[in-house]
Formats: structure tokens, sequence, C-alpha cells
């Protein structure tokens, strides 16, 4: 099943809410390949990205719509994102242990915009579906692949 595929199901096919997700998820895979400096990013991609950032994401029907429940989540994995590129540059394992868990909190956005589409009783059903979705690296490829980028 594509990414696509997957969040139009979680989200009830709302269009809007999946073009949402796949902005702020192309957004911030830019945004951390641009961090860690591991894939080359062409002008061409961050012309994009500002494009995305300042015009697409803002200009998402359903973000607007909801932007009181949404934005408070997007600003805390921001914040979280940010929090594991430093506790990740430590090379303590523990904090690289909290770097894994605090790396992609964006989950949270789509288990709250599949509870704006469907409600309670949906986001339940599909929560634990998306966490598994998206957090599909496990804890020891991550830190193979930090060792990796160090070396």
């Amino acid at each position: 099943m594509t990414e696509r595929e997957f969040l139009r199901s979680v989200l009830q096919d709302r269009g809007d809410a999946v073009a949402l997700c796949e902005q702020l998820f192309r957004a911030s895979q830019l945004i951390d390949d641009l961090h860690d400096g591991d894939k080359t990013v062409t002008p061409a991609q961050r012309q994009a990205l500002i494009w995305e950032m300042l015009v697409a994401i803002p200009e998402n029907a359903f973000y607007r719509r909801h932007f009181a429940a949404l934005q408070p989540l997007v600003r805390a994995a921001l914040n979280d994102w940010l929090d594991s590129t430093g506790l990740e540059a430590t090379g303590d394992a523990h904090d690289g242990t909290l770097a894994f868990v605090l790396r992609d909190q964006l989950t949270a956005v789509v288990s709250q915009c599949a509870y704006i589409v469907g409600g309670y009783d949906w986001m339940r059903s599909v929560s634990t579906q998306i966490r598994r979705h998206f957090h599909d690296e496990t804890l020891d490829d991550y830190r193979a692949s930090i060792t990796q980028e160090a070396s």
C-alpha cells in the first residue's frame, strides 16, 4: 500500500487532509535532508520546500479550517525534531533513544486529522495503524544509520 493509499484509508478519503499530511511530510523530509546533509538537495527541491512551507500548507483548506487544532501539534512536532537533533548529536546512548522517539512526531498530526474527519472512535480505531505505518524503522536500524552518518 502506498503512503497516499494509506492516508486515504485512515483519513476517510478526505483529499484536503491527505494533501496536508503529504505536504507536511515532504517539507519535514527535505528539512531533515538539509540538516543531516546526507542527501543532495537540489536548488529546485529547496525552492519547492519554500513554496510548500510559505504557500501550499497555509493555503490548504483543511489546515485553515482546523488550524487551532493542528498548529499546536505541528509546533510540537517541530520542537520535538529540534530536540532530537540535539540529543542525537551528544553520542550518548540514552539521548539517542530519546532522539529516536522524538524525531518523527508528525504522526500526532495524522491522528488528529483522523479525529477531525471521523471522531474519537475512528481515531482510536486507526491510531495504532498510523504509528506502525510511519514508525516502521527499528531502534537498532536507527542507531546503525546514526553510526554510519557519524563515520
